[in-house]
């Protein structure tokens, strides 16, 4: 007889190749900041910056492995409609800090990410 747990967790690898979802289970989440220009053309749907304006930016990135990737991260900025993108710099985020004071306002875009593939934070231009 199979558990409540393994029954749901073989449900979920069913919906997920039914929506041609990655596997998402063993993810981690990659935190990477830059410095980008808003262009349009943006392939999700989110309450974006004004056209042409420059912001400060994090990308919260759910990606199979343990390595950063540059490039996929550059990827995932283009789909938000962001270009010129500068000092990109990023690495693997270690959960634990959500759990800080500084820095549990995350938690939601780390959550995101895991649910989604990604989340994105801009801020207001400098």
């Amino acid at each position: 007889m199979l558990s409540d747990k393994s029954v749901l967790h073989s449900q979920f690898g069913v919906l997920q190749r039914r929506l041609g979802m990655r596997s998402l289970h063993m993810s981690h989440v990659f935190l990477y900041g830059f410095r980008a220009k808003f262009i349009g053309g943006a392939a999700y749907d989110y309450n974006h910056p004004e056209l042409n304006a420059v912001h400060d930016c994090l990308l919260f990135l759910a990606r199979q492995g343990s390595e950063t990737d540059f490039a996929a991260a550059i990827n995932e900025i283009h789909k938000y409609g962001f270009a010129e993108v500068e000092n990109l710099h990023g690495g693997l985020l270690r959960v634990e800090v959500l759990n800080t004071e500084q820095y549990k306002g995350f938690a939601g875009f780390y959550e995101e990410a895991l649910r989604e593939g990604s989340s994105l934070v801009f801020y207001p231009q400098s």
